[in-house]
């Protein structure tokens, strides 16, 4: 594995995407579970969407993929790339001025993995990330994408006491705020008119720190030529029941994500029902699946 990725990491950004639009456009045209999430959750969540929006949010996928292997393996990802920060550093510097730290959200929209270097290149970053089930591959996961101010902690008791140690030192922390937990450790909560189980943690770190939360992504910009960054602050304090808050937390996701709808990650299974989780509520959309 490490010398497949470090082949792929050697040919330039531009022809590693190409790659993965094609095969990521292939994977979504092959009849299965994959491309019929894709097809429901992109036409659930915006009726209006094209057969051309679908092709267009296929290929970013799997752009996202093929873009793993290039800021996994090169010593420094960022060189000969455009990067349009926006106003990254200004939100991060206002946030952090609070002394309280700062809780960075990062969903599967545009590219997530180039925003680790990037932050790093003004504030250390410890980036919580969901570890397989095999050591070895988890080792190997963690290695690749440590990197100079960048830590990584796994998404379980060891990796939430690395996150909060840096929030209290008023640091930066990373999550992916739409990968859906395991049952017990998340709530309901709408995401674009369906219920999701979505994670308590951020939720339990913002009450516990009093950390503000930004929402941020990598817009994936034409021909390999680079990356432009957006941000959207979450209104604070969340309520203090964490359905509610949740439901705060998808809302402004809902907002980044209609922005830039062709480069989210559709195909995921975000409305599953995990074991050990309550029923979801009944809404209409639901209550019309049943029957």
């Amino acid at each position: 594995m490490t010398v497949l990725f470090w082949l792929l990491s050697r040919l330039p950004l531009r022809v590693l995407q190409a790659l993965g639009g094609m095969f990521g456009w292939l994977g979504a045209q092959v009849p299965g579970r994959y491309s019929r999430l894709l097809r429901d959750n992109l036409q659930r969540a915006l009726p209006q969407a094209t057969p051309a929006i679908r092709n267009a949010a296929a290929r970013s996928a799997g752009r996202m993929m093929f873009e793993m292997p290039y800021f996994w393996m090169r010593s420094d990802p960022l060189a000969g790339l455009r990067i349009d920060s926006g106003d990254l550093f200004t939100t991060m510097d206002a946030s952090l001025a609070q002394g309280r730290g700062l809780i960075l959200l990062t969903p599967h929209l545009g590219c997530f993995e180039v925003l680790p270097p990037i932050i790093a290149t003004r504030h250390p970053l410890v980036a919580m990330y969901k570890p397989p089930h095999k050591p070895a591959l988890r080792d190997w996961i963690e290695r690749m994408r440590t990197r100079p101010n960048v830590t990584m902690a796994p998404a379980e008791a060891r990796g939430v006491r690395m996150v909060v140690k840096q929030l209290k030192r008023g640091g930066v922390a990373g999550i992916l705020p739409d990968q859906t937990p395991t049952g017990g450790e998340g709530a309901w909560a709408p995401f674009f008119g369906r219920p999701a189980y979505t994670m308590t943690l951020v939720h339990k770190l913002h009450q516990l720190t009093g950390a503000p939360i930004v929402l941020i992504c990598a817009e994936r910009l034409a021909h390999g030529e680079g990356y432009r960054v957006h941000t959207m602050p979450v209104p604070t304090p969340l309520p203090d029941d964490p359905s509610a808050a949740n439901t705060v937390l998808n809302a402004t996701l809902e907002q980044m994500v209609r922005q830039l709808p062709t480069q989210y990650l559709w195909g995921y299974n975000r409305y599953k029902h995990p074991d050990g989780a309550p029923p979801p509520p009944a809404t209409e959309s639901t209550a019309g699946t049943a029957a």
